[in-house]
């Protein structure tokens, strides 16, 4: 059993010429002290620092068995604890004014994300928490006030806020932020409770009694073998502008996300080891969840060679070049991505792989769809099997994780893959410049100048 002593020690004298009283726990032969709010004069001690102020006396001894009263709660389980799991046992157990802003918390988490560059899973993170506060109309939201009846209400408000100007309401929301939220509050939970101690701060646990709404299918965003060829058949813009023409740009690290195996703009933005016509690198995505940090190295193929070059980096600190024009990975997905919009004025202004899709008649073309591209005509095309594929794409398996640890990697089958993609495309980038056919020409000629 725990044994409690109050104490002052003459070295911790304080500026203001006062000691704080202590309470020493000593257990299982360790000690650990214990502050207490109460603070002492010269003339409250004797000359060997003991206390002759009776009123501390008592004050301190009421304490002391509030002390052992928590400890006889515990009963056997005190001899499986150490002194600090004492210790922390007896201060939770008075403080039943504990609290967590989980707002502050999850945005904590989005910084730390953000300081270990996953900005994508920052940004989930961030917009989780801005839409809560919108919802509460504060910035802080106790994690008392995270319950059942909380979340539903959150859910339903979600539901019925109206779609962003000219957009189409989606259907992720109402799923996305509040299992983000349950993220957060089991970190919280993990953090804060110790349930071997029996330290419980968090008590409530309101996700296990909810089913969140599920995700919507999202709409299939892979571009066919002939709307591929007909991007790579697009004339460069002849528009000049400052910096990088964003048409232009859009096409081509498009196709060179394709022919790279779906490469993500994180991964491009940041990649940095290319050798011996390999390039080699983690996925972001996927590195912290496996053994081998998603490691992949990807041959560069002939035909998109012109196109890896034109975007190398001068300095030589990262393959390419993207990081001199953009300051994030944020902005350079962004610029890829384009936008769709009409002015106040009525006019309607198209710019990057919206331009794109336009001309091709699709609709909200966006980057990630070259990954899915290739993956679609990987397996609907071109044959490659499923697990092919599956390790082409980097994606984790939970299933062949022990598997990875055992087989050397080879990576011959996904140069093959690719390989039966690009020869059934019939990618050529030095195409680009040659005469479009007559339909494509009149839908140039018809929409170049959105």
């Amino acid at each position: 059993m725990a044994t409690f002593k109050a104490e002052v020690y003459a070295h911790q004298k304080r500026a203001d010429g006062t000691w704080n009283i202590k309470i020493r726990v000593t257990h299982q032969k360790r000690k650990k002290y214990l502050a207490t709010p109460y603070y002492v004069y010269k003339e409250d001690l004797t000359r060997t620092f003991k206390l002759k102020n009776q009123h501390y006396i008592d004050e301190c001894d009421k304490m002391i068995r509030k002390y052992r009263s928590v400890c006889e709660r515990l009963g056997e389980r005190i001899n499986k604890m150490d002194v600090e799991q004492v210790s922390n046992y007896i201060l939770n157990a008075q403080e039943d004014y504990f609290d967590l802003d989980i707002v502050k918390y999850g945005r904590d988490i989005a910084k730390s994300m953000h300081e270990s560059g996953h900005d994508g899973n920052a940004l989930t993170y961030e917009i989780a928490i801005n839409n809560l506060v919108k919802f509460v109309g504060r910035e802080k939201v106790s994690i008392k006030e995270i319950t059942v009846s909380f979340i539903k209400a959150w859910i339903k408000w979600i539901q019925e806020q109206p779609a962003p100007k000219k957009k189409e309401k989606g259907g992720r929301a109402q799923s996305l932020y509040p299992s983000t939220l349950r993220t957060i509050h089991n970190k919280a939970k993990k953090e804060f409770n110790d349930e071997e101690a029996g330290i419980i701060r968090i008590p409530l646990s309101p996700f296990s009694k909810i089913d969140l709404p599920k995700v919507p299918i999202s709409r299939k965003r892979a571009l066919d073998p002939a709307q591929i060829r007909s991007l790579a058949a697009l004339p460069y813009a002849k528009v000049v502008q400052p910096g990088n023409n964003r048409f232009n740009q859009a096409k081509d690290v498009f196709l060179l996300s394709f022919a790279l195996i779906g490469m993500n703009a994180v991964d491009l933005y940041y990649c940095n080891d290319y050798k011996n016509g390999r390039l080699t690198y983690n996925r972001t995505k996927t590195k912290n969840r496996r053994a081998d940090e998603a490691e992949i190295s990807i041959k560069i193929q002939p035909e998109i060679k012109p196109i890896f070059d034109k975007y190398r980096d001068p300095k030589g600190e990262r393959i390419f070049n993207f990081y001199h024009h953009y300051s994030s990975v944020d902005a350079f997905t962004a610029a890829l991505n384009g936008y769709d919009r009409i002015d106040e004025k009525g006019k309607r202004h198209i710019v990057g792989l919206k331009k794109i899709g336009y001309l091709l008649g699709v609709a909200d073309l966006e980057f990630y769809s070259a990954r899915h591209s290739w993956a679609t005509i990987a397996i609907n095309f071109v044959g490659v099997d499923k697990f092919a594929v599956h390790t082409a794409l980097n994606h984790v398996d939970e299933k062949m994780k022990v598997t990875d640890l055992y087989v050397k990697k080879s990576w011959d089958p996904i140069d093959q893959a690719n390989r039966k993609v690009l020869d059934f495309i019939k990618l050529d980038i030095g195409s680009v410049e040659e005469p479009m056919s007559d339909k494509m020409k009149n839908i140039v000629l018809l929409k170049q100048n959105m």
